[in-house]
């Protein structure tokens, strides 16, 4: 663990116990085992912390997951549950940061720090609705925010038992449990009701997917350019000239870097499978990661 993540995971547990407000820099500094000069070589304040608590978390979080998504022996509700797994292993490895979450005294720290919390909020609902989609069918669009605002709502009621009330729930049924009631509610939907959430209501929060989705295409044209670098060093250092494999990549470079259009989904496919077909061990693990960020790309 690097210095600057002991500094946070201290922070963390100060937050969860004494509660934001009541922590000094001074606690923090020597929790890391730092002095309190030392600690502003990491931060410059304990509001700069908590949005790195914030980012820290979520971003292990949502890598695992994105992880999961890459395997194609699962099916998609398979996949949706085994990512539920992966968010509760998570949650109870962190409980001190669930419990400062959950007191909601950090989201009232600034704006920025509370428009960081709407973010992953809003990016939790639309990954829940995208599989939600994805798993059932077109058939239950219009009421996917509704499940999925149902289905994040039950599992926080959960994971508070666990992390605040400290109440022994089995973490290995929760995610199946979960699903079950998922499904229940899927059936009880009758043609006569219509959704409390719509796109309407939900904007804000959808339009934060199409943020999402503007960060995926940047990296995956930051994963192709990484590609062309190791191509271009090992064809310098070994004198094979792998033009065929690098005029793909760019083609495929330059259709994420059509800000004004759709990306043309047919043309990376077809590009993917040129790529996936050459059969080079070099690229095998290249195509994988690159299958799996175009996967979320495409369902945002």
């Amino acid at each position: 663990m690097s210095r600057r993540d002991q500094i946070i995971a201290a922070a963390m547990r100060l937050f969860a116990q004494k509660g934001y407000h009541a922590t000094s820099m001074q606690e923090i500094a020597e929790n890391s085992g730092l002095a309190k000069g030392s600690l502003y070589n990491y931060f410059k304040s304990k509001d700069e912390i908590a949005m790195s608590i914030f980012s820290y978390y979520y971003d292990l979080l949502f890598d695992k997951i994105s992880q999961v998504a890459e395997d194609d022996t699962l099916s998609s509700k398979e996949k949706f549950m085994k990512q539920l797994e992966v968010q509760i292993r998570e949650f109870d490895h962190h409980k001190d940061f669930i419990r400062m979450q959950m007191t909601e005294q950090v989201v009232k720290v600034n704006d920025d720090v509370h428009k960081l919390v709407f973010r992953i909020r809003a990016e939790t609902l639309n990954w829940y609705r995208n599989a939600i989609i994805d798993i059932y069918g077109e058939s239950v669009k219009n009421f996917a925010l509704d499940l999925a605002t149902m289905l994040n709502g039950m599992l926080k009621e959960y994971l508070f038992y666990i992390a605040i009330d400290k109440k022994e729930i089995r973490l290995d049924k929760l995610a199946p449990f979960l699903i079950k009631r998922l499904d229940a509610m899927i059936q009880s939907l009758t043609d006569k009701e219509t959704p409390l959430l719509t796109d309407e209501v939900m904007k804000d929060y959808i339009d934060i997917g199409k943020i999402s989705k503007e960060k995926v295409r940047k990296q995956i044209i930051r994963h192709i350019d990484e590609m062309i670098e190791r191509l271009e060093d090992e064809s310098d250092k070994n004198h094979v000239v792998s033009s065929d494999v690098i005029h793909s990549l760019n083609t495929l470079k330059q259709e994420f870097s059509r800000n004004d259009q759709e990306v043309r989904k047919f043309i990376v496919e077809a590009l993917l499978l040129y790529l996936q077909n050459l059969q080079r061990i070099d690229l095998t693990c290249f195509v994988k990661e690159l299958k799996a960020k175009m996967d979320v790309y495409f369902t945002n």
